[in-house]
């Protein structure tokens, strides 16, 4: 395929030859029939247009010799012109060329949008939540718009949703959705992200989805000015080598000094590295997904809540910072006296004081202040007024400080344990069960086994003997031997087990560990890892009920971490977090439970543990985000409560009634993909 430099060269060797068969052809008749220089020009012109006017005509055999030639020379230089402009509209190249033009264009044209610099797995995962994200939204705007039509035809023909007229109801929606996306595209976050990739495949891949997309290196000043950067709100680094990432995240600290920089790291030593040169969070993706990996294994509640209100495009609700300015109207107002959830169908889950602390679960009296961040989850179509109304009457607001995330490391564990040896690790592991059972040696595997506290009742099966002996001498029980054989798996106790975590790397063992695990254990919760999409099926078929792509758990936490870092922080704060020792626990409301038919607000959680609710699970296992302290707690309902840990066994003891026993309804739940 012939490059654009080629055609722009075809193009003006045509011009240049055009000019000078006309020159040739002026100075040809001005010598051979000494005609004047507009006669010539004009006899030129005519004999190359073949028009062929007459009214000036070559009267030598001279002339007409040269005529005869000038016309064959023209023809050829024409037919070339020709061949070259037609090459120049429809050549892909030229095409390609004008599509980056227009994207450079509207490019320059954003103000405080989101680059995202990289490729590979993680970017194109990104890309991949941001078009399943946009194309939901597009679609909750088309049926938002379609509500005041369904309305009026409601009140004349009925309800469709019982049986009225609903195939001719389907039409009218159809044709609706038709002529409403010829004028109405709908907002979306792909409408402010920039990628700045260095493969040619992935920027023409992403330009084809609708992207805006730069080719070139991100290390480089003019590539990251092309990209907008002194206008844009956060940057998002995700390269796969990490010395990259630090040149790209120097680079842009050097250019925007205001900018939000979030960087992914492939090897954690070099966390402290990027933070130093600028970059406000660092995200480690294997770190990141080893803690997701924990999340739905020890908590698949809390996991299930925190998906659908954060990520999941197919529940229409966000997570939202609502910052309160020095203007806002809600200062001093308590918080139940707004009346978020009348309003705006919002709850509050958390907040962010202006000295950076964060609250968890604000009660109806608690009192706002300036420059206070509110964690707020909402219908996706409220987000707007409920800004709106924090705001106030003014027209618009700075944009908020950006502050340095410092990375939460996993902190080891020093309480006294004992050493298991081989022998001593097979009787303690008979003697235990509702314990939990975690398969793998790699890195994802390690990345949430260091997360653990080999005090609680944990069993690690690993056919690496160094890495089994290392965690015995930290306190694990351990197993030594593969998920693959169903006797090891015996060994570990998995028939007695609670859940069940496979984060092998290799895809054949790891679909088989699930599906001899689901032989032994019908009601085992298992979830599992998968590095590529197509294990995601694999897995899910195999007996997995949760399965997880790290790349895409990676991704997300990026997203998140740009997009939205207060709500991130407060993600990071309550989940799990040894450091402030809070986490966020699940109490099951089993049947002999003393809390079944009493009100949240009746347990007095927050004088008595410090707790506070931020949501809740129904027995139909749809999720209530901060829910009223009226509410009454019924037989297989989850609370979703944050805690000091000192607190979280008391507060399962006093929840469960007797030994934990999950819903069974939680072993289906969200699953990532």
């Amino acid at each position: 395929m012939e490059s654009f430099k080629d055609i722009q060269r075809q193009i003006r060797a045509a011009l240049a030859a055009i000019a000078l068969v006309i020159i040739i052809g002026v100075i040809g008749y001005m010598v051979i029939e000494q005609m004047s220089l507009l006669d010539a020009a004009w006899e030129t012109v005519v004999t190359l247009a073949t028009v062929g006017y007459g009214d000036i005509v070559p009267r030598t055999p001279q002339g007409r010799i040269f005529t005869i030639l000038l016309i064959i020379m023209g023809l050829s230089v024409f037919a070339y012109g020709l061949q070259a402009s037609a090459t120049f509209i429809v050549s892909p190249v030229v095409r390609e060329a004008r599509q980056r033009r227009r994207i450079q264009r509207a490019i320059n044209r954003l103000q405080h949008h989101y680059i995202i610099c990289g490729a590979g797995e993680l970017v194109d995962k990104t890309v991949s939540y941001l078009i399943e994200g946009a194309k939901q939204r597009q679609e909750t705007q088309l049926a938002r718009l379609y509500e005041p039509v369904d309305t009026v035809l409601d009140r004349i023909f009925g309800d469709d949703a019982r049986g009225h007229f609903p195939r001719m109801r389907r039409r009218v929606r159809r044709l609706f959705y038709l002529f409403i996306r010829l004028w109405h595209r709908g907002d979306t976050l792909l409408d402010v992200v920039v990628v700045v990739t260095p493969s040619h495949a992935f920027a023409d891949h992403l330009r084809e989805n609708g992207l805006m997309a730069i080719e070139g290196d991100p290390t480089e000043d003019g590539v990251l000015r092309r990209a907008g950067i002194e206008h844009a709100h956060a940057l998002m680094v995700m390269l796969d080598d990490d010395t990259e990432s630090l040149l790209t995240v120097l680079t842009a600290r050097a250019l925007a000094p205001e900018l939000d920089i979030t960087a992914a790291t492939q090897e954690d030593r070099v966390t402290p590295k990027i933070l130093r040169v600028g970059a406000n969070g660092v995200i480690a993706p294997f770190d990141t997904a080893g803690q997701f990996l924990n999340n739905a294994t020890l908590r698949p509640a809390v996991n299930d809540f925190f998906n659908a209100v954060l990520y999941s495009p197919r529940v229409d609700l966000q997570t939202t910072a609502v910052h309160l300015w020095d203007d806002s109207p809600w200062i001093g107002q308590t918080l139940g006296s707004l009346n978020l959830r009348e309003r705006f169908e919002a709850g509050v889950i958390g907040l962010r004081r202006e000295n950076g602390e964060y609250f968890y679960a604000p009660g109806d009296s608690y009192l706002l202040k300036q420059n206070e961040i509110l964690i707020t989850v909402a219908p996706s179509k409220w987000i707007a007024p409920l800004q709106q109304a924090a705001r106030g009457s003014a027209p618009g607001r700075p944009r908020p400080l950006v502050w340095q995330r410092l990375p939460l490391m996993a902190a080891p564990h020093h309480e006294p344990h004992p050493v298991y040896k081989s022998l001593y690790d097979q009787q303690q592991i008979a003697d235990i069960s509702r314990h939990y059972v975690i398969c793998g040696s790699g890195r994802v595997a390690r990345n949430a086994i260091k997360k653990l506290n080999p005090q609680r009742p944990f069993v690690i099966i690993s056919d690496d003997e160094v890495y089994a002996d290392d965690l015995r001498q930290q306190g694990f029980r351990v197993v030594s031997g593969s998920p693959l054989d169903e006797d090891t798996l015996r060994q570990a106790g998995v028939s007695r087990a609670l859940a069940l975590m496979v984060a092998v790397e290799d895809p054949a063992v790891s679909i088989l560990a699930v599906l001899n695990a689901r032989t032994l254990s019908r009601g085992l919760l298992i979830t599992a890892a998968a590095l590529t999409d197509d294990m995601i099926p694999k897995l899910r078929r195999a007996g997995a009920d949760r399965v997880i792509n790290p790349f895409q758990v990676a991704a997300l936490a990026v997203l998140l971490t740009a997009t939205r870092p207060a709500v991130s922080d407060f993600l990071q704060y309550v989940i799990f977090n040894p450091h402030v020792g809070v986490e966020t626990t699940e109490l099951y409301m089993q049947d002999d439970s003393p809390w079944i038919g009493r009100t949240v607000e009746s347990l007095h959680l927050g004088r008595i543990y410090r707790a506070g609710v931020i949501g809740l699970r129904l027995a139909d296992g749809r999720y209530l985000y901060a829910p009223p302290g009226s509410h009454i707690l019924g037989r297989d309902e989850v609370l979703i409560v944050v805690t000091p840990m000192q607190y979280a066994d008391d507060l399962r003891l006093a929840a469960h009634g007797s030994e934990t026993k999950r819903p069974h309804t939680l072993r289906r739940g969200f699953v990532s993909d």
